[in-house]
Parts: C-alpha cells; sequence; structure tokens
C-alpha cells in the first residue's frame, strides 16, 4: 500500500513539474494566416489598432491596479491582441470586463461567435483555480450581463495548453431577435495569471448585407457638423456606444448634421436602406 501511495505521489508530481507554472506567457506562437474576410460582420476586432478599448467597446475596469491592455509580443496574427495581467500586488479580486458594441441581431437567422484565447491551466484549473476567462450576454445595451455564455472549462481542457493560442465558438442563436445585444470578455480572480484575446468575430447568416452602402461621414472627429454623403437613401441614425439613440432622420443622399448639442464621446452613425446597412464610428469633439 505504501508503495502505491508513493507511485501515485510521484505520478501527480510529475504531472504538476510538466506543466507551465508561469504567471506570463513568455513564448512567442507561430502566426495564423489565410484569415477571414471581415467584410459583413457585424463584430470584428484583430485590435490591430491598439486601442484600449477598441472603438466602440468598453472598458469596466476593477479596483486592482491591472486590467484588459494592448499587447503585442505574441499576437495570434498580425502585431497586436489585447491580455489582462495577474494583479502581482494582490490588493484585491480582479473583475476586468472587455465589452463588445451593442448590435442588432432582429433581422438574422443565425449568429455564431468566434475567438481565441491564451490561459494558464496550472493557475486557472488544476492544481489552482485562481482566476477565470468568461464570456457574458447582455440584451440590454450593456448594462447588465446575466448569461454566462461560456468558460475555460467549456472546451476540453485534455485538447489544449497553458499560453496556446486556441479557438473558441459559441452559438448565440438564443440570442436572435435581440436588438440591444452585447458581449462581455470577463477576467475574474485573485492571484490568478495571464489571459489573452485575439481575433473576435460575430458572424451572422440571413439578414441585410453591411458595408454594401457607400457612405462617406467627414470630418472624424467633429467639432460642430458632420457631413454625410451617400448614392444611397434611407434611415439615418446615430447612436451610443450603449445602443442609445441620439439623433435619427429620414436621408436623401447628402446631409449637413449639427452636433453641437451631443455630448463629445464616441458614436455610430448608421444608414439603413431597405436591403442593406452601413455603420461608421465617428468622434465627436467640442
Amino acid at each position: 500500500m505504501k508503495f502505491l501511495f508513493l507511485v501515485s505521489a510521484l505520478l501527480i508530481s510529475f504531472v504538476v513539474s510538466a506543466q507551465n507554472t508561469d504567471k506570463y506567457n513568455t513564448t512567442k506562437h507561430v502566426q495564423q494566416h489565410g484569415l477571414s474576410d471581415p467584410k459583413g460582420f457585424p463584430i470584428w476586432e484583430n485590435f490591430e489598432d491598439l486601442l484600449m478599448p477598441p472603438t466602440g467597446w468598453q472598458l469596466l475596469s476593477g479596483p486592482t491596479p491591472e486590467t484588459w491592455d494592448t499587447a503585442t509580443f505574441d499576437p495570434l496574427w498580425g502585431s497586436g491582441y489585447v491580455r489582462c495581467m495577474y494583479d502581482e500586488s494582490l490588493s484585491g479580486t480582479q473583475n476586468e470586463y472587455l465589452i463588445t458594441r451593442v448590435i442588432d441581431l432582429r433581422t438574422f437567422t443565425n449568429a455564431t461567435l468566434t475567438f481565441n484565447f491564451q490561459f494558464s491551466k496550472y493557475w486557472g484549473i488544476s492544481p489552482y483555480d485562481n482566476y477565470d476567462l468568461l464570456v457574458l450576454a447582455s440584451t440590454d445595451s450593456a448594462q447588465t450581463f446575466p448569461d454566462t455564455l461560456w468558460t475555460e472549462l467549456s472546451i476540453d481542457t485534455a485538447t489544449w495548453n497553458s499560453y496556446i493560442w486556441t479557438p473558441a465558438t459559441v452559438d448565440l442563436s438564443a440570442y436572435i431577435g435581440q436588438e440591444k445585444f452585447a458581449l462581455a470578455f470577463v477576467y475574474t480572480g485573485f492571484d490568478g495569471a495571464e489571459a489573452s484575446l485575439d481575433i473576435v468575430s460575430i458572424e451572422t447568416v440571413g439578414g441585410m448585407d453591411e458595408n454594401k452602402l457607400s457612405l462617406r461621414v467627414y470630418p472624424n472627429p467633429a467639432e460642430n457638423t458632420i457631413n454625410i454623403e451617400s448614392g444611397n437613401s434611407g434611415q439615418l441614425t446615430m447612436t451610443d456606444l450603449q445602443g442609445r439613440i441620439v439623433l435619427q432622420k429620414d436621408f436623401d443622399g447628402n446631409e449637413m448634421l449639427d452636433v453641437t448639442s451631443i455630448e463629445q464621446g464616441r458614436y455610430f452613425v448608421s444608414l439603413r436602406t431597405e436591403n442593406a446597412v452601413q455603420n461608421i464610428p465617428v468622434i465627436i469633439m467640442h
């Protein structure tokens, strides 16, 4: 019996020692090539602009010093990605929300989220369970996130290793028909390790064609007025990052909008026709 106990202890010790126990990714990996064309995706973010938060997204940081930020050390593709480091000061529990822009899923028949992640199995699954990477869903313009759609345990842990880029897919068909849908990528835990994301997209089936309209918006950033030009007519809408409508009117091809009464910040200008829709991010600065 003592012999079996010693053998078991040695096997457990070997498995633990074979794991990557680093708190950070220290290895650069071979990059992916031949990515899909982002045209027509309601959400497509490869973080190449190295903006935090990305245009149209939100960052809600907890009380600790570390939160989501851009990085260039080990992107899956291109030169940028995002990551959240663990709080070395151990000053409290991290709850870091990286939130997509709000999108309208009413006109589609299906939707699928895909993304790629890096995570530490040693610090987040076994032998320690100190942190989690979550995907949460909102149907109220990112005000609340009651639904957990994915965790690092959603993918068989035997099929991926620490800090290796791993693809993940989430079926969003249950949210078809929602007008104010958003996702949050959440890093949560205490004394965890690094977690990273790259190439986040939502692919849809059915509905209107996106990016098929000729729409020009200038100047951008704008101070007092915005000129909008297009060869199409339809309904023109300006929304904030929470999906709230700040301006809506019929559009006949050319328009100069007075934005002096609109608070400065980031918005989306959308032109919707009978068969297509086009969205352009704009910045208002007074």
